[in-house]
């Protein structure tokens, strides 16, 4: 028996069967059951939806002699499953568009069908017919013969006279969602005896863009290209796509306004055949991602990004340099159809975003890729510790942005500056246990780390935001130098600066802000940049003796022997507190 296609193989042969459209399935059942059938149905909508899937379908309930309509089991079902039922007549209106074969239709339609209870006439691709073909069909369609039905399918229905769609029901069809593609070809799969990862089906049910018959060609295209296991990787060598990691990798690195190294990228695209026009609207895509989530803070709504790649990117990118850049990268999109080589409008929005960046950032891109040299990675020099690392001396100018900070609502209160909030200049020397610094770089872990440091410029950009600004301003010239799972050491070059951060009354405020920063919260110890060297040295030096000592809790001796809550009050503030009690409120200036 000659091959079939999967999309062949797998036509629905019921209304069951049938992936979406559920609003035009139960219509159509309604319709069926209660034996209210239309004269003339107009199915319009994207290719591969089920347009002529389901006036098959229809045409096999409304002769089915079955209990269930349609049951797929009776002869007229099996007949129209198969192509050579007497009564449903499928016309192809791209080759039978002329006067003549309507003529010769309607002669046809008045004789009474021979097996089943209806005769049924399925004309796809109606737009094409001419217009006297359209005009010599009206009257028929207006009023056939009770035995007929006509279903017309068509892609473009704007290109059908208005007389002919008033003479139809119109049902139109919209594009699969991404979980009903993915449900109907894990079916497939499943039944065909195939292993595909859900990446790789996500993939491809995106490429099909809402087509199920497109999806399960691509699906069949893939497979024979690796029949064993079907991965992600694979449909993008097929189709020459990136992967998420190297899109959001491209972005970072037109962040750095690394023109030279963003050109060399797309030279290595286009040696491998990535289709610019397909990476151009996924790029799209992740921007839009990255605006929403900044909005919303709300990962559910999103459409591609998830969690792991909005740590990667998000924290390096601002509201409005995403919306330039989709500006920038749909000017370049609707130029590609004027031209043969895309490529050139590509570059172009790469040149305008690497422009665009009105301050220098410096982002570190870690992606490990074996086959070419498309990410700029940034190796950090180890010494003999594995997981310390000593953060590079990089002078991070971010574009101040205002963030806006919701605050939640709370019962009528009164507001006094508390000057002793914040202070940032503590004239003595706090003393800090070493044993807790040693503590922390015992434990320290490298992934940790460098999660942190990549966030920590992050901090410039609440020095526009009144609420944090104090926060920021005593933070952002610190470098992280070590951390571990709760704990983190900051190194700052002046005493002053390690003062302020170390003193209790600053912790709880500090603290608060860091954990808005890095996600987590983390007890942290400030030290000078000589004195960093020297523990890092004394850590390296016990570490080769093997006199490291046993980790435990992380503690900080100098805050937590203090009353963090205690707050000093000025004489307007007592008063407050004694006349108001709970309902008095202190904020920041």
């Amino acid at each position: 028996m000659a091959y079939k296609t999967l999309y062949r193989v797998y036509r629905p042969q019921k209304f069951d069967d049938v992936a979406g459209q559920e609003h035009i399935i139960t219509t159509l059942r309604h319709a069926v059951e209660e034996d209210k059938i239309a004269h003339a149905y107009l199915f319009c909508g994207p290719r591969g939806t089920g347009k002529t899937t389901i006036a098959k379908l229809l045409a096999k309930a409304i002769n089915c002699t079955g209990k269930e309509k349609p049951c797929d089991q009776c002869e007229n079902c099996q007949q129209i499953a198969e192509g050579n039922h007497p009564d449903v007549i499928e016309i192809d209106a791209a080759s039978n568009n002329g006067v003549d074969e309507v003529r010769n239709l309607i002669e046809k339609v008045k004789y009474a069908p021979t097996q089943g209870n209806y005769k049924v006439y399925i004309i796809d691709e109606v737009h094409m017919m001419s217009t006297g073909a359209f005009n010599a069909l009206l009257k028929t369609l207006e009023e056939p013969p009770s035995h007929v039905v006509f279903i017309l399918a068509t892609t473009e229905p704007h290109k059908i006279l208005p007389t002919i769609i008033s003479r139809c029901q119109r049902f139109d069809f919209t594009k699969l969602g991404l979980i009903d593609i993915i449900k109907r070809m894990k079916e497939v799969v499943k039944q065909e005896g195939y292993n595909c990862d859900d990446e790789a089906l996500e993939m491809i049910a995106k490429l099909a863009d809402g087509g199920m018959r497109d999806a399960l060609s691509i699906l069949e295209q893939c497979l024979a290209y690796n029949d064993k296991h079907l991965k992600v990787e694979d449909v993008n060598q097929i189709y020459g796509l990136l992967s998420l990691d190297k899109k959001i990798n491209l972005i970072k690195l037109m962040l750095t306004k690394d023109m030279k190294q963003s050109l060399a990228t797309l030279e290595d695209m286009k040696n491998n055949g990535i289709d610019l026009k397909r990476l151009t609207l996924d790029l799209v895509d992740i921007l839009k991602d990255i605006i929403i989530y900044r909005n919303t803070q709300d990962i559910s709504i999103l459409f591609i990004l998830s969690k792991y790649y909005l740590d990667m990117i998000v924290p390096h990118i601002s509201c409005e340099e995403a919306f330039d850049f989709i500006d920038i990268l749909m000017d370049a999109s609707e130029k590609y159809a004027k031209v043969i080589n895309p490529a050139i409008y590509f570059e172009l929005a790469i040149l305008k975003i690497c422009n665009h960046v009105t301050e220098e950032k410096t982002i570190e891109i870690k992606v490990n890729n074996n086959d070419n040299n498309m990410e700029n990675q940034q190796i950090i020099q180890e010494e003999v510790v594995e997981d310390i690392v000593e953060a590079p001396d990089i002078q991070d100018n971010f574009e101040d942005v205002e963030e806006d900070i919701q605050v939640e609502e709370h019962i009528p209160t009164f507001e006094f500056e508390n000057d002793n909030e914040i202070e940032e200049n503590v004239s003595n020397d706090i003393a800090v246990d070493s044993d807790d610094i040693m503590n922390i770089l015992v434990q320290a872990n490298r992934k940790i780390l460098e999660s942190i440091q990549e966030r920590w410029p992050i901090i410039k950009r609440y020095l526009a935001n009144l609420n944090m600004a104090k926060s920021a301003a005593m933070l952002c010239d610190g470098m992280a130098v070590a951390a571990c799972q709760g704990g983190l050491i900051i190194a700052f070059e002046f005493q002053p600066a390690v003062n302020a951060v170390n003193y209790y009354k600053n912790y709880l405020q500090l603290s608060s802000f860091l954990t808005e920063i890095l996600g987590s919260e983390y007890k942290f110890i400030a030290i000078q940049q000589d004195e960093w060297i020297k523990m890092r040295s004394r850590f390296i030096e016990l570490k080769k003796a093997g006199q490291l000592p046993e980790p435990h809790e992380i503690t900080l001796k100098h805050i937590d022997s203090k009353d963090l809550e205690s707050v000093d009050l000025n004489e307007a503030q007592k008063f407050a507190v004694e006349n108001f009690g709970s309902i008095v409120e202190f904020k920041e200036d």
